[in-house]
């Protein structure tokens, strides 16, 4: 025990105050509740796609009798009608970027207390400046053979690239809208804006005080990206993707998924939403790892990232933080009345991916005798579940499921591959057994209480 107070003491000084701080900065928060709220368009989108590219080959398609007509049925079917089937994906995942850009300035100018619309819709103007350049460009359905180079140049148009308005132009949404948000609070902090005579109506006014801030965002912006674009030929998200190759292939790794895992847990440990808490350094790469992941899948190209929604959600968190489904089925069969009365009132939850009835009711914060367990079975099912993957056993995560999905099914869906799913129950299996020695000492604990008790 005295360990164990030391080990508190020292997370009271050092682990909280950084988890508060974490959690109170406004910036960090903005970033979080701008991805989630992308969230569902990440589902439709992705379900939208999967629909229009089935997961199959006619070639490859055993003879399943009429399982088989159907699903051909539904090839013919996609195939016939794809360009329909995929507009809402290429307007939800595909503009993934424009959307975070707006929703972190929303949510960044309503903790500053600013006006968030005008604030978004000049976070949105300057990211869609900076990312997406318009090109004179003729169209590949008014190209002719044998045309001239005079008659093609009179069919051609303004477009606009959207290369780096998905999950690839994240990054560069999220240093945009937090530093056009910051140049707006500066400015109004200042009070440089128009100055409209009494009178005026306020949403009119209102709309005048964005136009100098927009101008300078635009200036500030605009000019850094002809600069990088005259120093290196990239634009701006391209530079910023290039200088984040390091930490997008490291969070990409066994090494950083484990590490992230353990964080994570720990912060659990100690009482503190683990999942929240990373929230913000994860989300925007596990969104960028599953654009690419699914518009391979449908492009039939290999699909190369792990660290996707469906990993973490039915492998790292597997019932819920710290992988507790199989502790909870444990202690169904406890002996243990408590324990017992517990599992029934958690089962139900955990299914769903929810177990804060374990985590603060059995408890599994600051329980010595569950911290190794809690910690580390995550970072195991990880390890597995990667190998798994690696090997080509299973298919890594193509579409985001909503993360209360029952695990098998959620992993089953997620990777379009029904072998996750097999995967999951068998990790479930795992975990029962990893959990297994820990449970019972805490059952024999409770045991003793119950007999003492009984015993008076």
């Amino acid at each position: 025990m005295k360990f164990m107070e030391k080990f508190n003491q020292l997370a009271d000084r050092t682990l909280l105050p950084l988890a508060n701080k974490l959690g109170n900065q406004r910036h960090l928060a903005a970033i979080r509740d701008g991805m989630v709220v992308a969230i569902p368009l990440s589902i439709l989108g992705g379900v939208c796609l999967i629909i229009s590219t089935p997961p199959f080959k006619p070639e490859t398609l055993p003879n399943w009798g009429v399982i088989s007509d159907m699903l051909m049925g539904w090839y013919n079917w996609a195939q016939a009608n794809k360009a329909m089937l995929q507009l809402p994906y290429n307007m939800t995942m595909a503009l993934m970027g424009l959307f975070v850009a707006f929703a972190i300035a929303y949510h960044l100018a309503k903790k500053y207390e600013m006006p968030t619309l005008n604030v978004a819709i000049v976070s949105t103007a300057v990211f869609l400046i900076v990312s997406s350049p318009v090109v004179s460009a003729v169209p590949a359905s008014l190209m002719s053979e044998g045309a001239n180079m005079t008659d093609l140049l009179t069919k051609a148009g303004n477009y606009i690239p959207t290369t780096f308005l998905d999950a690839k132009g994240i990054f560069t949404a999220i240093i945009v809208s937090i530093g056009c948000v910051e140049i707006m609070h500066f400015m109004l902090k200042k009070n440089i804006r128009f100055k409209m005579p009494e009178g005026v109506p306020p949403a009119i006014a209102s709309s005048f005080d964005a136009i100098i801030p927009l101008f300078v965002c635009v200036v500030v912006f605009y000019a850094l990206s002809l600069f990088v674009q005259n120093i290196s030929g990239e634009l701006l998200p391209s530079m910023i993707m290039t200088l984040l190759a390091p930490a997008i292939s490291g969070l990409d790794s066994l090494l950083g998924i484990c590490l992230i895992t353990i964080i994570a847990q720990t912060f659990w440990f100690f009482g503190l939403h683990g999942a929240s808490i990373t929230q913000p350094i994860r989300l925007p790469f596990m969104q960028m790892y599953l654009v690419a992941n699914i518009t391979a899948f449908s492009a039939g190209d290999p699909v190369v990232h792990f660290f996707t929604q469906p990993f973490w959600s039915y492998v790292i968190t597997l019932g819920g933080g710290g992988a507790t489904l199989g502790l909870c089925i444990l202690l169904l069969r406890s002996k243990s009345v408590e324990l017992k009365t517990l599992g029934k009132l958690s089962i139900g939850p955990a299914i769903f991916n929810i177990n804060e009835p374990i985590i603060f009711g059995l408890p599994m914060v600051l329980n010595p005798l569950m911290m190794i367990p809690f910690i580390f079975v995550p970072v195991v099912n990880s390890i597995i579940a990667y190998a798994c993957m690696a090997f080509h056993i299973v298919g890594k995560g193509v579409i985001e499921t909503p993360w209360t999905t029952p695990a098998p099914l959620g992993a089953a869906l997620g990777c379009m591959d029904i072998k996750a799913g097999i995967l999951v129950i068998g990790l479930i299996i795992l975990d029962m057994c990893l959990y297994y020695p820990f449970f019972k000492l805490m059952e024999k604990q409770k045991l003793d209480e119950e007999n003492g008790v009984q015993n008076i």
